[in-house]
């Protein structure tokens, strides 16, 4: 489809979106738009952080300091059980015992992961546990719907991690980044920590959520943590660097627009655990979402020979996974319906699927249509992803 006949789409779609209504919505639902904001902060300014970095440090303290955190990220999914979900669901319909229960089975767990890493890496260690802490306190602020607070924790805590982690790095190199990161997070944590004063080790309330957080926790570790670094590790070592370094611009470009699928699933959660059914809000994100996936379409040979020049081999390959952000958006949509009712075994299979698909598909794909085939993997997994889930949602 030649660039003119994309725009004329785009602007048709706009076009569609009644304005008053988009207005009157977003000032009803204030709180979609703290979560965007939130989210939307913490990616830009964690970008901002990576690139000055990258002006500072050799390239193997680059990948050092990438290496220590996204080793924490992965263990503070583990230690975090699955809990954090729990709690935004059930808090969100006042059950409130839920968080100190869940609060203090995470203190227990965040421990033991913490001191099994840092018998291998110490400081990553330690900032897994911080990592835990701020993401129990997210998942409070969003079970009790405080959105304007989720935004400044989210941004308030991105803009502590990189000022501590500038300043201490200039004393203590990349140790120095990695403490940045957990005083950063210890601060904006206040909330769980402030709850651990009703440390308690009876677990009325949590046990009859056993199944959902089993559910959740496979969510979180499949659906989010190795779908985020899986395909790196296949990609790699099936078809080499220069293909990651490919995969992984289309996929930072994907990562961008799937703010605001992400951003809906934090709202929506809590709202539909309270029997809120936000339809046009929907309706609305999912236009929205076309539209971003659309423009990016049109618009990525510009971007890609504009900022990253080096990068001209990956204009179909960003072209094509910003479409994946459209499924995507309606996985998100059901997932927060599926959960908010506490319905979580299907979105774990759907997390399952997402991965099982994605792998066999970057492989064959890969193999057969190459850079292209590794673009279409992405969009076939999530699509089967949100298949799935509206076939479930008719049963």
């Amino acid at each position: 489809m030649a660039r003119p006949q994309i725009i004329h789409h785009v602007t048709a779609l706009l076009s569609k979106i009644n304005i008053g209504t988009f207005k009157r919505l977003l000032k009803e639902d204030v709180g979609l738009v703290y979560t965007t904001f939130g989210g939307l902060g913490t990616s830009v300014l964690g970008a901002l952080f990576w690139f000055i970095l990258a002006s500072i440090l050799s390239v193997d303290n680059y990948g050092l300091a990438n290496y220590y955190i996204a080793i924490a990220s992965i263990f503070s999914g583990i230690g975090a059980i699955g809990l954090n979900m729990t709690v935004t669901t059930y808090l969100a319909k006042g059950e409130t015992n839920i968080l100190y229960e869940a609060n203090s089975i995470v203190l227990i767990s965040g421990i033991i992961t913490a001191l099994f890493l840092s018998v291998f890496q110490w400081s990553s260690g330690i900032l897994s546990i911080a990592l835990i802490f701020a993401g129990m306190t997210l998942a409070e602020v969003l079970g009790r719907k405080t959105y304007k607070e989720f935004a400044i924790i989210s941004i308030g805590g991105r803009i502590a991690q990189i000022i501590l982690s500038l300043l201490l790095y200039f004393q203590l190199g990349v140790l120095g980044i990695i403490l940045g990161y957990f005083l950063g997070s210890i601060i904006f944590s206040y909330r769980y920590i402030f709850s651990l004063k009703n440390f308690t080790l009876k677990l009325n309330n949590l046990k009859t959520k056993r199944n959902f957080t089993i559910h959740s926790f496979g969510y979180n570790l499949i659906g989010i943590t190795l779908a985020n670094y899986l395909d790196k590790i296949i990609i790699g070592a099936f078809f080499g660097y220069f293909a990651l370094g490919l995969y992984q611009l289309g996929f930072q470009f994907l990562m961008f627009l799937h703010i605001i699928p992400m951003s809906l699933q934090q709202y929506l959660l809590p709202e539909e655990s309270s029997g809120n059914n936000k339809r046009q809000i929907k309706i609305i994100a999912l236009a929205l979402t076309t539209t971003a996936a659309i423009a990016l379409l049109a618009l990525s040979p510009y971007l890609v020979t504009t900022f990253f020049p080096t990068f001209t081999e990956a204009i179909p390959l960003v072209a094509l996974m910003s479409l994946a952000v459209i499924p995507s958006a309606i996985a998100a949509i059901l997932v927060a319906s599926f959960l908010g009712n506490g319905k979580s075994k299907s979105v774990f299979i759907a997390s399952v699927l997402y991965i099982v698909s994605l792998i066999i598909s970057l492989i064959v794909m890969g193999a057969v249509m190459g850079i292209i085939g590794l673009a279409i993997a992405v969009i076939v997994a999530k699509t089967l992803q949100a298949i799935y889930l509206l076939m479930k949602t008719k049963k």
